[in-house]
């Protein structure tokens, strides 16, 4: 083995160079050939490395640093931060509380009742009626009570052309306040478009005063009107038909429609023994008919009795009066010489005297519709 620094050939047993005495190092022998190619090995392995590292492939890791306890001051500091903080949330959060009130209260105010009635008259003023429509009822959910909104919106109902809806909300509002032209007027014009003539007709017989009813009748054609009911009499009738304006009246007795087959109405028409059906209808200047109405009577002449004359006769020694009793309305006739009293007799008026010597005394009574009780007859002697 040879020394490294001064080449002197040196034993194996010896540790030192004896010739500059430097240290020997005791290895086993190598071959300098491999150990170039294994130093070449190593160097191309760390020249790759140090590629991967330039390419971003590694990425040397930094080792934490080890924490260390805060200190008192910093511990303050945090403190007085997180207050800070904790202000400033708590002061925001309450402009933010501030602020959603105002809008609210804003948005109270906007759509109050009051406001959406004034909006919904302001509309209603400039003819927009389907806007006012909608503020109307917005109105109507706040308050279904209210007459306004409730009107309101018959109206508007009524100018945008939903005349069923007219109907129903302006019915409501009648109920609110009978006795209102204004609403009876948006009412019978929304009848009058929907041609419901029979509601026409029904507000008229629930009419709450004249004025309302003659407001009412300019809308249909009244029907006629008769001076005496239907029903059963004694007595002939005289009946008289009238019309609520200068409306022409047709008639028939026997059944038929007037509107086909009436007679014009002129003069009373009478009555007499036995079943009579008057139908009429009146007919406007425009030609529009009322509804027909009828009327059926039935006449049937009472029976008259045998006249009830006192004395009935017998012989008398004195002159006796002579009564006959005569029912209401009738008329009593006599004769003595035996004629048929109606004939040729004498109306009576009172008490008459018996005549001397033998008689025989005639009596009949007639009631108005001409019909004539039984003979009466008795002798009579003075």
């Amino acid at each position: 083995m040879k020394c490294k620094k001064c080449g002197t050939e040196i034993e194996s047993k010896l540790l030192y160079c004896p010739n500059c005495g430097e240290s020997i190092q005791l290895v086993p022998e190598y071959d300098v050939l491999e150990e170039e190619l294994l130093s070449r090995v190593v160097e191309d392995k760390n020249k790759a490395k140090e590629e991967k590292f330039a390419t971003g492939v590694y990425k040397n890791q930094e080792k934490p640093e080890k924490s260390q306890a805060p200190c008192k001051k910093e511990v303050m500091k945090k403190e007085r931060y997180i207050s800070k903080r904790f202000k400033l949330c708590l002061t925001l959060l309450l402009l933010f509380a501030v602020i959603i009130t105002c809008i609210i209260a804003q948005y109270a105010g906007k759509y109050s009742y009051d406001n959406l009635m004034n909006m919904a008259l302001e509309y209603e003023d400039e003819g927009q009626y389907a806007k006012a429509l909608g503020y109307f009822e917005e109105a109507y959910e706040q308050k279904s009570d209210s007459l306004e909104a409730v009107y309101g919106l018959g109206r508007m109902y009524y100018r945008v052309k939903e005349y069923k809806n007219a109907v129903e909300y302006l019915n409501i509002a009648l109920d609110l306040d009978p006795e209102n032209k204004k609403i009876y007027s948006y009412l019978l014009e929304s009848y009058v478009a929907l041609k419901d003539y029979d509601s026409i007709y029904d507000l008229a017989v629930k009419a709450p005063n004249d004025e309302i009813l003659d407001m009412i009748s300019q809308y249909f054609v009244s029907a006629p009107t008769f001076s005496e009911e239907g029903g059963e009499y004694e007595t002939n009738l005289t009946i008289t038909l009238s019309a609520n304006r200068n409306y022409q009246i047709f008639y028939t007795t026997n059944g038929k429609n007037p509107t086909t087959s009436g007679k014009l109405y002129s003069e009373p028409i009478e009555v007499k023994e036995g079943t009579t059906v008057i139908k009429a209808v009146c007919l406007n200047a425009e030609g529009d008919y009322s509804e027909v109405v009828t009327q059926t009577y039935v006449v049937t002449y009472a029976e008259l009795d045998t006249p009830v004359v006192t004395p009935s006769g017998g012989t008398f020694t004195t002159q006796e009066d002579i009564t006959i009793e005569v029912p209401e309305g009738c008329t009593a006739y006599y004769s003595w010489d035996g004629s048929y009293p109606v004939d040729s007799g004498i109306e009576y008026t009172g008490p008459f005297p018996i005549i001397s010597g033998g008689s025989v005394l005639s009596v009949v009574i007639v009631d108005p519709n001409g019909n004539e009780s039984p003979l009466f007859r008795g002798e009579y002697y003075y």
